[in-house]
C-alpha cells in the first residue's frame, strides 16, 4: 500500500488563500503517482473555520476521496482553537481560547469529515478518538493529541497532551488480537521532537517564534513506549512546519508539517510491504495558476 502524508494545511479564505490550490496540487500528484491513501494529520484550518472544513470536504468529494478507505484525518490545535492572524490578535487570543467549547469543537470537526469516520473502531462509543481504521494489512490509530487551553500549562493553545485514560484506550485498540499481523501507524498532530529540536522549529513571524517554545506534547515518553510495546512501525504528525524524517525508540517518524508552507508545496510518499518500507519526500515547485473555484460558498453542517 501506498500513503501520501500531508500535515498542517492551515486554509483560510482571507489571509492564506493559496494554500487550498497548494493543498489541490499535492492530492492531484498524490493521485497521480498512485497512492492508495491519504493522510491528513491536523489543522486544516488556519482559524477554526469551518468553511475551511467545507472547502477540503468539497476538493476530496471532487477527486472521489471522500471516503474513509481513502482519506483518514486528525484534528490538530488550530481546528480547534484557531490561530493569531495579525499582531493585534495576540492581545485578544488568550480570551478566545478560554471561551473555546473544545468538545463542540471536536464534535464539528467530526461531522464535517464523518464520512472518512465509516469503519473506523474505538473503545468509547461516544468518541471519534482515538480510532483504529483497518486497511488490508495496514493499521491505522487516530489520535487527538490538542490539549485543552490552560493559563499556565498551555497559554498559546499549541501544546499537546494525551491522558492516561486516553492512552489506554489507545492500548487496548493495539492490543486486539487481529492486530498481530498488521502493520501499525499512529495518526497524531503533535511531533516526538527532543527539547534541543522542538527549540529550532521553524517559523519566521515573532507569533511563531513565541508559539514554537510551547508546542510540546507531554508525556510523548510514556505514548512512545507504548508504541514500541505494542509494535507501532511509523508515525506521522505535523504541527512543526518542517519536512523531516527522524526516529525514535527504533520507530521512523514523519513530520509533514511544511506541506503548504513557503513557495512550493511538499509530501511524504510512503510505500509499504510487509518486507519493504520505502519513503520519499516528495517537493513540488512553485507555479503560477490562478486559484480553483473552491471559495463559493459550501453548506456549513
Amino acid at each position: 500500500m501506498k500513503i501520501a502524508h500531508i500535515s498542517d494545511l492551515h486554509l483560510n479564505r482571507k489571509f492564506r488563500r493559496k494554500n487550498l490550490e497548494k493543498t489541490e496540487r499535492l492530492i492531484e500528484f498524490a493521485l497521480n503517482n498512485l497512492a492508495d491513501h491519504i493522510v491528513i494529520t491536523g489543522d486544516i484550518s488556519d482559524n477554526s473555520d469551518e468553511r475551511d472544513f467545507a472547502d477540503l470536504r468539497e476538493l476530496l468529494i471532487k477527486y472521489d476521496l471522500f471516503h474513509s478507505d481513502r482519506v483518514s484525518v486528525v484534528i490538530g490545535n488550530h481546528d480547534i482553537f484557531g490561530g493569531v492572524e495579525l499582531a493585534s490578535d495576540i492581545i485578544d487570543f488568550p480570551s478566545r481560547c478560554e471561551k473555546t467549547n473544545y468538545e463542540l469543537k471536536v464534535e464539528i470537526f467530526c461531522e464535517h469529515f464523518s464520512s472518512l469516520f465509516d469503519s473506523t473502531v474505538t473503545v468509547n462509543e461516544g468518541k471519534r478518538f482515538p480510532y483504529l481504521k483497518i486497511l488490508n494489512d495496514i493499521a491505522l490509530i487516530g489520535i487527538n493529541s490538542v490539549d485543552y487551553y490552560s493559563k499556565l500549562k498551555n497559554p498559546f493553545a499549541s501544546n499537546g497532551k494525551v491522558s492516561k485514560s486516553e492512552r489506554e484506550e489507545i492500548d487496548m485498540l493495539l492490543s486486539a488480537a487481529e492486530m498481530e499481523s498488521k502493520e501499525k501507524i499512529v495518526l497524531i498532530h503533535h511531533h516526538f521532537y527532543k527539547n534541543s529540536e522542538e527549540s529550532k522549529s521553524s517559523g519566521k513571524s515573532i507569533w511563531s517564534r513565541i508559539e514554537s517554545h510551547t508546542m510540546k506534547l507531554r508525556g510523548k515518553k510514556k505514548l512512545l513506549s507504548l508504541f514500541k510495546r505494542r509494535g507501532v512501525r511509523i508515525i506521522m504528525h505535523g504541527h512543526s512546519h518542517d519536512m523531516k524524517l527522524y526516529e525514535r525508540k527504533g520507530i521512523v517518524i514523519l513530520n509533514a508539517g511544511a506541506s503548504v508552507d513557503g513557495a512550493g508545496s511538499s509530501l511524504f510518499l510512503v510505500d509499504i510491504d510487509p518486507n519493504n518500507l520505502n519513503i520519499s519526500p516528495e517537493v513540488l515547485p512553485q507555479v503560477n495558476s490562478k486559484m480553483s473555484d473552491y471559495f463559493r460558498e459550501p453548506a456549513i453542517l
